[in-house]
């Protein structure tokens, strides 16, 4: 009897303890869902009376009108400027410093641009092949068909091998510096003018033993291939040498 007691009055507390369980928890999933609906209704309210600018920074009056803003009818859109900004494609400085290198050319040792070489060229080059042979003692033939094969005589002229040789006359710039002739009488040794690039020409074959008779070294000295000595003087012997 008193097991039964205990029993029915322990299912009581427990129906009791239960219900009341339920009722506090509908009761705090209720303020829960308020205070969360009032806190959002809180944040529109603020954003809708003062609307927000993501760019505080200070602005020069170039930059006026190139802010961000959020929409005051709906916090949630952006306004973006209507300014569009242009974007310029313009020459790297690579490019640009390479561009500059190729319109100039060593002169003497010193760097001047193509566009200030002089073309004092003479109208027929055979008198000056003579005049040049001449002076050091060496065929004028020879001098010719080394013109012949290095540029098909070429006047006056910047152009450059892809080994570095330069002008008329094809001189690499250290031994031009080393045998250089002022043929034309202007003061100056200039690696692309025809009449000096002659000149050079001639002294470079006569002392490295042209003037002694000795062709083929000569020749070789010029351009260390045996073609090159054999082509040279194929044509020289069809000139008259």
């Amino acid at each position: 009897m008193f097991t039964q007691t205990f029993v029915h009055l322990f299912n009581d507390v427990a129906q009791g303890v239960k219900e009341k369980s339920h009722s506090i928890l509908k009761n705090l999933h209720s303020i829960s869902a308020a205070t969360m609906a009032a806190k959002l209704l809180t944040f529109v309210i603020v954003v809708a009376v003062f609307p927000m600018t993501v760019n505080s920074m200070p602005r020069s009056q170039e930059q006026t009108g190139t802010a961000i803003t959020f929409s005051k009818t709906n916090p949630f859109v952006l306004n973006l400027p209507d300014k569009k900004t242009s974007v310029e494609i313009g020459q790297s400085r690579h490019d640009a410093e390479q561009a500059q290198v190729k319109n100039w050319t060593e002169v003497n040792g010193q760097m001047r641009p193509v566009e200030s070489v002089s073309h004092r060229d003479p109208t027929e080059f055979r008198p000056v092949y003579q005049a040049a042979a001449q002076q050091f003692g060496i065929p004028w033939q020879l001098i010719e068909a080394v013109h012949e094969v290095e540029t098909g005589k070429s006047g006056s002229t910047a152009k450059r091998s892809y080994a570095g040789a330069q002008g008329p006359m094809q001189f690499m710039p250290g031994t031009w510096r080393a045998y250089a002739v002022d043929g034309n009488g202007d003061g100056e040794a200039d690696i692309t003018d025809v009449t000096d690039a002659i000149y050079t020409g001639a002294n470079y074959l006569a002392k490295s033993g042209a003037d002694e008779g000795r062709y083929d070294d000569a020749l070789f000295n010029y351009n260390h291939s045996t073609a090159y000595v054999s082509k040279v003087k194929t044509i020289a012997y069809e000139i008259g040498l």
